[in-house]
């Protein structure tokens, strides 16, 4: 198991160094990058503002903008961030923001990453990258042509865990040839009406906001994309029956018929399919030879277990996986530091979740979509 004391008390009571000047040898060190951010969103604090704080010498959180001015003075004084700006455009234009990150809602993803990167300012960009697989395509290929990093933020995928369970099951001669992937994260009472997840016209829905992970675990641990989807199980959202509230859906392979992908997600999950899913995130991957139980793949430093049982023996092997000296560390805080690293040129041997992995990730959502009969996100 995972969860040590120690280390829970850790993550309660964190512990952030002051940012030097000068390193062992009194050579200056180079200045953190300077990140603005668009928007008080409430994940913010998770995503970026902790996870800075951890790593003093590589990122500053320097200035926030709202559309709300009055909220964006707030937030920043809440967060301890030096400046404001009045609007998205002036954060953007300021030459000392150095890179940019993005957790507006889905709907407005496309159209400021595309400003940001006319501007020619990295970007770290909330998921889903765009409503639509389309607006991915055209994104991404503006971000090739200007070349300007533009990085999805999938945090889960930088964490060590993460790795673990791919090396695992990518050992075909041990584990075997993967058959199935299955992966849930579902929520029932935990959205509000009037929560802005559950609005078409800013590309809500629950394939968008929670299905997004499972579908790109599943890509990941599968190493391939799917190439056809049905629908095993949905239902619309009662107040927008444009939004899905909880969706079950199987994808297919070109490379073995006997090889699918099961993706359950719910923003309303009914109470009945919550009780036999679970609220905790969970990946199943079973072969020829073993299974796989992956609980908590969206959160692993929180806690995470990695089960593997030998179908013939019964024989079950727990595992977990942390980074030497960075066991508390968010899947957030390695994000930002791989992002920070390649902003500014350096290479801590941490992969990005690419920009193909991004588009290929929204053309599964959009397939969902298809498959369940609702529109797609625009």
């Amino acid at each position: 198991m995972s969860l040590s004391f120690s280390r829970l008390y850790n993550l309660i009571v964190a512990k952030y160094p002051q940012p030097r000047t000068t390193d062992g040898d009194g050579a200056p060190v180079d200045p953190p990058l300077k990140l603005g951010i668009l928007g008080a969103a409430g994940i913010a604090p998770r995503a970026v503002i902790y996870p800075a704080k951890l790593m003093p010498d590589k990122v500053q959180v320097y200035s926030i903008a709202a559309r709300d001015v009055t909220r964006a003075k707030k937030f920043a004084k809440d967060y301890d961030i030096p400046t404001t700006h009045d609007s998205y455009e002036e954060l953007i234009d300021d030459p000392e923001v150095a890179a940019v990150y993005i957790p507006l809602p889905n709907g407005l993803h496309y159209e400021w990453a595309l400003k940001c990167i006319e501007k020619k300012k990295p970007v770290l960009l909330e998921k889903p990258a765009t409503s639509n697989a389309e607006q991915a395509e055209k994104l991404f290929a503006f971000a090739k042509e200007k070349d300007v990093l533009v990085v999805e933020a999938f945090h889960w995928f930088f964490h060590p865990a993460a790795k673990l369970v791919k090396d695992i099951v990518s050992d075909k001669k041990d584990f075997g040839e993967v058959e199935k992937f299955e992966g849930s994260f579902c929520l029932s009472h935990f959205f509000k009406d009037d929560d802005i997840r559950l609005r078409f016209s800013l590309a809500g829905g629950s394939l968008m906001d929670m299905g997004c992970y499972p579908i790109s675990w599943m890509r990941y641990y599968l190493g391939e994309n799917p190439t056809a989807a049905r629908s095993l199980e949905h239902e619309v959202y009662p107040k927008d029956a444009k939004i899905d509230g909880f969706a079950s859906v199987e994808y297919t392979f070109d490379s073995s018929d006997k090889k699918k992908g099961v993706v359950h997600c719910g923003m309303k999950t009914p109470l009945s399919t919550l009780w036999r899913l679970g609220i905790i995130p969970k990946v199943i991957i079973t072969s020829s030879k073993k299974d796989l139980v992956y609980s908590m793949p969206l959160r692993p430093d929180l806690y995470h277990n990695i089960s593997v049982r030998d179908l013939a023996t019964g024989k079950v092997e727990n595992r977990s996986c942390f980074a030497e000296g960075k066991e508390t560390w968010s899947t957030y805080a390695f994000q930002l530091e791989a992002f920070a690293d390649a902003v500014k040129g350096g290479n801590t041997g941490t992969q990005l979740f690419s920009n193909e992995d991004s588009i290929d990730n929204m053309k599964a959502v959009d397939m969902a979509y298809k498959a369940i009969g609702l529109p797609l996100r625009s």
